[in-house]
């Protein structure tokens, strides 16, 4: 009986081994090779960060109460008393719920808006009547650099008091500023004595003075709150580290070996290095199909 050879199917060898034609083996390998080299820039790139969220501190402007604050149903503080500021929580970048209750009863729910990479303060405080409905403000934090020997400075008005004052070392600094604004400065780091008076008048003096430490490289923010018609007025302190600009006076001067050429060899090193195995694997495959023809024209 004559044997006929069936193109496209396998055919039998000796031992028993059966081999895939060189027709079809090829092109398949060729093929993944393609697919691997096609995608070699993504695996040899660092992929980017996906969409940054956003981080949320809250103010409790609030005196005399202590509140339990969520975020989208979330729990995120507990027992939070007035002048106290807890945070920061992270949340995806979008619009957020935000929750407070006082022993199980609601206060106040409002809805914010956290944009991608924000950095919030979310101010739970009362209106300029003090017997108002609480209100939520929000304020963008300011976290670009600042001179190594200076700060950032936010004053926000978020009392039940009328458009007031700022004084800053006994001058005027922030004028008129109303309930729910507030004013950023960059300042010399120092202790600043602030108080706080009616627009266009100096007494009565609502707050203060007060004692106001401001760091270098920090943006340091300040919320008054209460009401000076029910002796809770005061104020809520919070600081953010922000990048510096410019250089200290350099203690020491390297010479010789090891300087930025050296730094500039270890990252290209390193950069190396994460893609090694990305072009062994390549080689790799490239040997497997010079195999792989090598034992279809046997």
């Amino acid at each position: 009986m004559r044997r006929r050879s069936v193109p496209g199917q396998s055919r039998a060898v000796s031992k028993g081994v059966s081999r895939i034609p060189g027709p079809v083996f090829r092109p398949a390998l060729s093929l993944l090779l393609a697919v691997i080299v096609a995608a070699a820039p993504m695996l040899l790139t660092v992929p980017a960060e996906a969409a940054a969220g956003a981080n949320l501190y809250f103010v409790q402007g609030l005196p005399g109460r202590t509140l339990d604050i969520s975020v989208d149903g979330r729990q995120v503080a507990t027992g939070v008393a007035g002048g106290k500021l807890v945070g920061p929580f992270g949340v995806a970048a979008g619009k957020r719920m935000v929750t407070a209750r006082q022993n199980g009863k609601l206060v106040i729910q409002r809805e914010v808006s956290a944009g991608s990479g924000a950095s919030l303060d979310v101010v739970i405080h009362q209106p300029v009547s003090p017997t108002g409905a609480p209100l939520i403000t929000t304020y963008v934090n300011k976290l670009t650099a600042v001179p190594k020997d200076k700060a950032g400075l936010r004053v926000a008005h978020d009392a039940a008091v009328g458009p007031a004052d700022i004084r800053v070392n006994g001058k005027v600094l922030f004028q008129n500023v109303a309930n729910g604004e507030s004013l950023d400065v960059v300042v010399p780091a120092a202790t600043y004595k602030v108080d706080i008076v009616p627009t266009g008048a100096t007494s009565p003096v609502v707050l203060g003075p007060l004692d106001l430490p401001v760091q270098a490289g920090y943006l340091t923010r300040v919320f008054a709150i209460g009401a000076p018609a029910q002796k809770t007025m005061t104020v809520a302190l919070g600081t953010i580290k922000v990048p510096a600009t410019g250089s200290d006076k350099p203690g020491v001067v390297n010479t010789g070996t090891g300087g930025q050429a050296a730094g500039l060899n270890q990252v290209q090193s390193s950069a190396g290095q994460s893609g090694l195995w990305v072009v062994v694997f390549l080689a790799a495959l490239g040997v497997a199909v010079v195999t792989g023809r090598k034992v279809v024209r046997r």
